[in-house]
């Protein structure tokens, strides 16, 4: 059961640590008297999200017809996503950072200057991408009896729409 379980993706911590209790000494063990049990918190609304979207489809309309070409042909100052299909770029920004951090464009980046580097937040967004992928293709892929195919981390497993990570669930 726990194979199929994971075979969606890897599951929260607090999420297997549930399920592996409850699976191995039942739900009359977490009954029993002692501390409650946290749950953790929803996520947060993403207030921002009218706003990203609506500056993504200003990039996207500016790029169009140029969607398919390399992000490094299409904007400047690419670093980190070279080779990726410009149109892909807004959207990775929008869902794949906004939405994982519950941030506005503005967080990263000056409104208007896209590639402007004035912001500490571009570059820890760089190194946290770098993090990422040596995660997902270098750690995770040594880690033995993993019942997940391809597992994977992004933003969202740690800052789960939050600014700051999610490190006390």
């Amino acid at each position: 059961m726990l194979r199929s379980i994971a075979a969606f993706g890897l599951l929260g911590c607090l999420g297997l640590a549930t399920f592996a209790l409850v699976h191995h000494v039942g739900t009359a063990a977490l009954a029993a008297p002692g501390p409650p049990v946290a749950m953790p918190a929803a996520a947060p609304v993403d207030s921002f999200a009218a706003e990203r979207d609506s500056l993504m489809k200003d990039v996207l309309n500016h790029i169009a017809g140029r969607e398919a070409a390399p992000a490094e042909s299409v904007f400047k100052n690419i670093k980190m996503l070279k080779g990726m299909p410009a149109g892909r770029i807004p959207r990775i920004m929008n869902m794949g950072y906004g939405r994982s951090l519950g941030v506005r464009c503005s967080h990263c980046h000056v409104a208007g200057h896209w590639a402007d580097d004035d912001k500490p937040q571009k570059q820890i967004a760089r190194d946290m991408m770098a993090l990422v992928d040596t995660l997902n293709n270098v750690m995770l892929p040594r880690i033995k009896n993993l019942k997940s195919e391809r597992p994977t981390v992004n933003c969202t497993t740690c800052h789960r729409g939050s600014r700051k990570p999610a490190t006390n669930l």
